[in-house]
This record gives C-alpha cells, sequence and structure tokens, in this order.
C-alpha cells in the first residue's frame, strides 16, 4: 500500500533527506514527481536518480545536514590522525625493542652510573690542589693552593656546571 504524506518535511523525514533538498529536487528536477508526496513515488525516483549517478552532494545524519567537500575533508583528518597513530605505535614498538637488546637503559640507571663513575673523580679533583701546591710552590704552598683551587673552580668545575644547567634546559623542552 503506498503511503501519502501530508506534508513535503514529513516526506524529506521518510526519504532521509534535508527538505531543502526535497525542495531543490521539485525546482530543478525535470523528471522528479514534483507535485505527488507519494513515498512509493519518490523512492522510485531517487533509485533511478542514484543508478545514473546524480546526487545532491549532501548527506544527511542526525539531523545535520553535511556537504560532500565537508565528508572528504573530515575524511582526510581521519587518514592523517591514522597515520599518526600508527607512526607513534612503530616508534614505541622499536623503544621497546631497543630495550629488550639493551640498547637502552632506564634514565635513574644511567644516573646511578654516572654518580658512581663521577663522585670518585669529584673527590679527587677537590684534593688535587692541596696535593700539588707543595710542589708547586714550595714556599708558598697556601697560595698555591688557592690558585689550583680557583683554576680547577672556573675552568673544569664552572664547564661541569654550564653542562648540567644545559642538559637541565633539554630535558624541560
Amino acid at each position: 500500500m503506498d503511503s501519502i504524506t501530508k506534508t513535503w518535511v514529513e516526506l524529506s523525514k521518510l526519504l532521509n533527506v534535508a527538505p531543502q533538498t526535497l525542495s531543490k529536487w521539485r525546482r530543478q528536477e525535470e523528471s522528479c514527481p514534483r507535485d505527488s508526496k507519494s513515498l512509493s513515488d519518490w523512492q522510485v525516483w531517487i533509485k533511478n536518480k542514484k543508478s545514473i549517478g546524480k546526487g545532491s552532494g549532501r548527506l544527511q545524519m542526525s539531523g545535520e545536514d553535511y556537504k560532500l567537500e565537508d565528508i572528504q575533508d573530515l575524511k582526510a583528518k581521519l587518514i592523517q590522525a591514522q597515520e599518526r597513530k600508527e607512526q607513534a605505535i612503530a616508534q614505541m614498538r622499536e623503544l621497546e625493542l631497543s630495550q629488550k637488546k639493551g640498547e637502552l637503559i632506564p634514565a635513574t640507571e644511567a644516573t646511578e652510573a654516572m654518580l658512581k663513575t663521577l663522585t670518585p673523580l669529584r673527590r679527587l679533583l677537590d684534593a688535587l690542589p692541596k696535593l700539588v701546591a707543595p710542589h708547586a710552590n714550595p714556599n708558598n704552598s697556601h697560595v698555591a693552593e688557592r690558585a689550583i683551587r680557583q683554576v680547577l673552580d672556573e675552568h673544569v668545575f664552572g664547564e661541569m656546571q654550564k653542562i648540567l644547567s644545559e642538559q637541565k634546559t633539554t630535558n624541560v623542552l
């Protein structure tokens, strides 16, 4: 049994198209059943229209009307997001593999190893001025000790401090 709708809006809802689309078809399409509110007439016409490839370029979903360009843009964005996701997953897998091979170690382990190596070296450097001063200036070892300590502070420890501050800046960024 053919259902005849009372309004054009009701017909557009049953056809799942925007009321504007139905109005446009009625104005512009010669072959459409423009004066008929019969659901079956319109369904047959739409089926024929789709089969010959003519569409409105719009899609209605959840009460929203979308243009073909909108859908293409969304699809392109989705593809880009999927590519970024796949790249991130691949990078994570590479890191996991490197860690399993022993090529990567946790930062805490690296810090511990550095401290174990550098702490005795720092003690030796701190003791160096007192050990070398009597040989550098046997008449006044206190002046020699201060001079050596100043050189160490400016050149060795100063350079170490610069490296540490650069590393902290790099890690913050």
